[in-house]
């Protein structure tokens, strides 16, 4: 344990206070999920599982968030424990995944319906694809070996593969907390929580070092992660016979140990300065920051017919760490300092939700609904003349450029109306409206009305369908597609550009979450008890989003899904319940292809017509992804002391992406490769009950995944001549895993 996880447990301690005590759920905490308890014992104290597990071969996607990785031996250990004392106090206690770096525990004393203290730990890893290597050496500043070879290309790296060496990217979460709660009256309940989290291990980042950004020398960089979180929490609640209310103040503060990245350009352009060996390029991480918090909600019970429901919120985000300079290049000119030293920004966050449910009539339910969501940025707004791509001197004045807010408040009112019909059936209407007013965005206000029609019926005894209409539609105030551009630029280089060119984006290309929208949707879900043994389920889903005045940008996106399953049980000996299910989303994009200068014109009516001009320099994207789910579990009594367990799941998924394009010479687009992807998992586990308190498990699990993606198909590192990559390959992993273990109960 390193001395900062240790100190975080000591945090814990001084913040954690009593708060809110509610009755032990035993029935929750003591859920037994590996082992499972026979169906005939119930009175047993404590469960110890302990023996040992092997997998097959190493494997980054069967590991990826198990900690079974590598291939070899672990000691499988779970103990779950509890006691009673006459004084109506109790201990509870738990951990798993000994023998892994997925080991969790909780240990809980209490007092029923009065105190509850917790105290606990909790290990996660994520395990990414591990195939890739890279020439860099160190740690937040990476390096290259002293023999380096460099050039313009990758292709020119000669010493690369014997510079090689492979990349783990490994992330791994340790975390302590401890939580009280308490009784204080008889309608007051308090709580506390604190939790103290330190991630560490490597993951990836990209990075570039360029003058024109469209023309960089790119690398894949190994990203060392080292943070801390802190989390505290107070809550008061009051639980009245009419009135129930309950309050939290939370705070959060996230210390990143790394601020900035640098690595050792390995490309030789751009000069000696910038060149290998001397040139070096930085990436700023992500800032130390602090979350306060604050949580109000009430529910109260007017009458027999009226209840009102309110839900508040009130946040603030800060971020002051000090800022990196412009350039970690030590050679490259500054003229012009940074206006400050540091941030200093704010975000403040509102949300409020009112709910008012109504019973006017008997067999009418009604509910009005209010949201609101504001979000407010308090950050000085400050020009930056920052180097890009730590390749050249400080830039001109002229190419200043700015920070900005983005201020948002939205506001939704809604009403709904249930009503109970005759034969078991119920027809519900909803309408809401919507109204999204935004600062520094090309659209400054959005209108959404949407309407939805909601039936259930029981047609038959043991059959119920619900089915549900919607249809939304959203109208989007004028769209300044320069917007964003005077925002973000100084006004020297606003006016010495010509009016026709003053946009970051296509003047047509709109930006799909703010161009106007109709969207409707259809749900219909069946479920059957045709006898006591059977049940099936149908679920059918289907959406359309129809951007109707976009001419480029996403214009069109339809979702469809059917999904199915049926269960068999028999009696308490056999449970049998298989499913399947296809998933397809398609959407189409539409875009323009042009370049700078004299044909960056979009507006031009008449030939001979700029290519941003011309609606034959237009390209399309058809995109379709499909997945299909099904699988099987059984639960098997075969005797009175032999249990069988088998799950088994398949996911299979293809992705399309097809081009085409206008009449334009030279845009020839090529359809992208098809992505597939397949994953079989089966798990086989039967308990052998020797003794009352004593068992033997057994367990295998077969994993096979693959992966065909074009991104990584064939691309090594030096595949792509600007861009010096980790080379991984797809997945393609046949894992076998066993584990046989003794489950040892006592009273």
């Amino acid at each position: 344990m390193t001395r900062r996880f240790a100190s975080g447990l000591a945090v814990l301690a001084v913040t954690a206070c009593p708060t809110q005590a509610a009755e032990p759920d035993r029935r929750r905490r003591w859920q037994l999920t590996r082992p499972p308890p026979a169906r005939w014992q119930t009175d047993y104290r404590g469960v110890l599982e302990l023996g040992a597990a092997y997998v097959s071969d190493d494997s980054s996607q069967f590991g990826q968030y198990n900690s079974l990785q590598e291939a070899g031996a672990s000691l499988i250990g779970q103990l779950q424990w509890q006691t009673y004392s006459p004084g109506n106090s109790y201990w509870q206690g738990s951990v798993s995944d000994l023998g892994l770096d997925t080991r969790e525990g909780t240990l809980t004393w209490g007092l029923a319906d009065t105190l509850t203290i917790s105290a606990g730990f909790d290990s996660q890893v994520q395990v990414r694809n591990d195939s890739g290597r890279t020439p860099f050496r160190g740690n937040t500043q990476l390096r290259l070996a002293d023999d380096w070879t460099s050039g313009l290309t990758t292709a020119d790296f000669d010493t690369l593969e014997a510079s090689l060496r492979k990349v783990e990217r490994e992330l791994s979460r340790d975390r302590l907390f401890i939580d009280v709660q308490a009784k204080v009256a008889e309608q007051w309940r308090t709580r506390a929580s604190a939790s103290y989290e330190q991630k560490s291990g490597t993951g990836d980042i990209g990075g570039a070092i360029y003058i024109d950004a469209a023309a960089g020398d790119a690398v894949l960089l190994p990203l060392p992660v080292d943070q801390d979180t802190l989390d505290v929490a107070l809550g008061v609640a009051y639980e009245g016979r009419r009135l129930f209310v309950d309050s939290e103040l939370s705070y959060s503060r996230f210390d990143n140990q790394n601020d900035l990245l640098t690595w050792q350009n390995p490309y030789s352009a751009y000069g000696t300065d910038v060149a290998f060996p001397s040139g070096i390029g930085g990436l700023g991480l992500a800032p130390d920051n602090d979350y306060l918090s604050g949580r109000l909600s009430a529910n109260w019970v007017i009458s027999a017919t009226t209840r009102m429901q309110l839900d508040g919120s009130y946040a603030r985000a800060t971020q002051d760490q000090d800022y990196a300079p412009y350039s970690v290049n030590p050679a490259l000119a500054v003229t012009e300092p940074l206006p400050l030293t540091h941030f200093d920004g704010e975000v403040d966050t509102a949300t409020l939700r009112a709910r008012l449910l109504l019973r006017p009539l008997p067999k009418l339910d009604t509910t009005l609904s209010y949201a609101l969501r504001d979000r407010n940025y308090n950050a000085p707004r400050d020009g930056y003349r920052y180097i890009r791509g730590d390749a050249d001197a400080q830039p001109d004045a002229a190419f200043t450029v700015y920070n900005s807010s983005h201020d948002l408040t939205e506001n939704t009112v809604g009403i709904e109306a249930d009503y109970r019909l005759p034969g078991s059936s119920r027809l519900g209407l909803e309408y809401a409206y919507q109204e999204t007013e935004r600062r520094n965005a090309a659209v400054a206000e959005t209108r959404e009305d949407t309407y939805t029609l909601k039936y259930r019926v029981r047609p038959w005894q043991g059959v119920t369908a619900r089915a549900q209409l919607e249809f939304a539609d959203r109208a989007a105030s004028t769209y300044h597609w320069d917007q964003d551009y005077y925002a973000l630029l100084d006004s020297e280089l606003i006016n010495a550009t010509p009016d026709n060119q003053r946009f970051n984006n296509h003047p047509a290309l709109f930006q799909y979450y703010l161009a106007n929208r109709e969207r409707s949707e259809a749900t219909l879900d069946i479920s059957a008890l045709p006898s006591t043994e059977w049940t099936l389920s149908i679920n059918l889903r289907w959406r359309d989003e129809h951007y109707d005045q976009s001419d480029l940008g996403l214009t069109d996106s339809q979702w469809a899904r059917v999904h199915g399953s049926a269960s068999y049980t028999a009696g308490e000996e056999l449970t049998l319940t298989v499913y399947a299910g296809v998933d397809r989303f398609e959407y189409a994009q539409d875009s323009r292809a042009f370049r700078g200068g004299q044909e960056k014109n979009p507006f031009a009516i008449h030939p001979p017509l700029p290519q941003a001009s011309d609606p034959a320099q237009n390209w399309s994207l058809d995109a379709t992804d499909t997945s299909l789910t099904a699988g099987a579990s059984l639960t098997w009594q075969v005797a009175p002391r032999l249990s069988l367990e088998m799950d088994y799941s398949l996911v299979s998924t293809t992705a399309e992406q097809d081009f085409s394009s206008g009449v334009a010479a030279g845009l020839a687009p090529s359809d992208l490769p098809e992505v597939d992807t397949r994953l079989h998992e089966l798990d086989l586990s039967g308990l052998w009950q020797m003794r009352d308190n004593l068992a033997f498990r057994l367990s295998y699990r077969f994993y096979y995944y693959q992966s065909d993606d074009w991104a990584l198909d064939g691309v090594a590192v030096d595949t792509i001549d600007k861009v010096l990559s980790f080379g991984a390959e797809n997945p393609n992993e046949d894992i076998h895993y066993l584990g046989a273990s003794v489950v040892y109960r006592w009273q």
